[in-house]
């Protein structure tokens, strides 16, 4: 005989999300994911999922990593495309990287070379010339 627990579930504006825990008749569980909704007839129409016992711990691991990287704000989406060319993208700039960036500045450097001297975007280390003063202290 087919057993269930109480339904999990929420409201979702016109959906339903229905969360299952049944038996099969050999006494296997297994987890049913249904969505209800009303199409534009009003007629509820019904889809779902099925998860079996030996599926559960992959599909709830999947889960959570895809919950984990719905939830990053588009923020973090470009910082982290950002430092896989750029490392210190985004970070704080230490008193050392001052002084780096300063010495090589004052060397001559170009954007391009600062850019890959300190593991950041041009327009960054632009910014920071900008606020340290460099160009008039160097160049005026």
């Amino acid at each position: 005989m087919n057993t269930t627990q109480p339904s999990n579930y929420f409201y979702a504006g016109d959906r339903t999300y229905f969360f299952n825990i049944r038996q099969t008749k050999k006494g296997a569980s297994y987890l049913n994911i249904n969505i209800s909704q009303k199409d534009e007839t009003g007629k509820f129409k019904n889809k779902g999922i099925t998860v079996f016992e030996n599926e559960m711990k992959d599909f709830s691991m999947a889960l959570m990593r895809s919950v984990i990287n719905f939830q990053k704000t588009d923020k973090e989406a470009r910082i982290e495309e950002a430092q896989k060319t750029f490392p210190n993208a985004f970070k704080s700039w230490t008193k050392q990287e001052e002084e780096t960036l300063e010495i090589n500045f004052a060397d001559e450097k170009n954007l391009t070379e600062l850019s890959e001297i300190l593991g950041r975007k041009e327009s960054a280390i632009q910014a920071r010339i900008v606020k340290l003063r460099l160009e008039e202290k160097y160049i005026l």
